[in-house]
């Protein structure tokens, strides 16, 4: 009903309406950039800004520390608090070490072989220079699950599981992503 008793524009209104809007156009266009600075500024941006950024791991001088900072990490660790037990052997760079966790106790770290342990790891020491220079988890396991699958002359991992891994499974070793690395890529 409004629309039937809308009064009429005189000409002067009608000619202020057209004046607004050719001034609102000039002024967007001058605010506004155009289309081919919108491409360039939208590839600068996607350029600029890495997408999935990770945290990045700190340097460390040994596989030992590397691989005690990963299971301490909230990240890659996550979850640790939840596992029964483990104990991993390693020989890297011409030591024997191993990591584990007692029952309701703190990841530790101890030197010498391990007579019981859920899975032997074996680096060679070309693998472990690369590991080192990961600079985030992804590149970690990328290095990693590469020279498991495919050993080359000098670079090589090798994983030995020694029980059963729906055991090792219900321990906890596949909710946490260092551990799912280290014994998941072995089934």
């Amino acid at each position: 009903m409004s629309r039937f008793f809308r009064r009429k524009k005189s000409s002067e209104e009608e000619q202020e309406v057209v004046e607004d809007t050719q001034v609102d156009a000039a002024e967007a266009q001058e605010t506004e950039p155009s289309v081919e600075e919108v491409t360039e500024a939208e590839a600068s941006i996607t350029e600029e800004v890495p997408v999935g950024r990770e945290s990045t791991i700190p340097y460390h001088a040994s596989i030992q520390d590397r691989l005690m900072y990963m299971f301490n990490d909230s990240h890659m660790g996550a979850g640790i608090e939840g596992t029964d037990e483990f104990y991993l052997e390693f020989m890297a760079m011409g030591e024997r070490f191993w990591i584990g966790k007692v029952p309701l106790g703190k990841v530790t770290i101890k030197a010498g072989a391990m007579t019981d342990q859920d899975a032997h790891v074996r680096m060679s020491n070309d693998v472990v220079a690369e590991l080192l220079s990961a600079s985030n988890f992804s590149e970690f396991s990328k290095i990693f699950m590469q020279y498991y699958k495919n050993a080359e002359a000098g670079k090589f991992i090798k994983i030995e599981v020694r029980k059963p891994i729906t055991d090792l499974n219900r321990r906890g070793y596949a909710r946490v992503p260092i551990m799912k690395l280290l014994i998941g890529s072995a089934r």
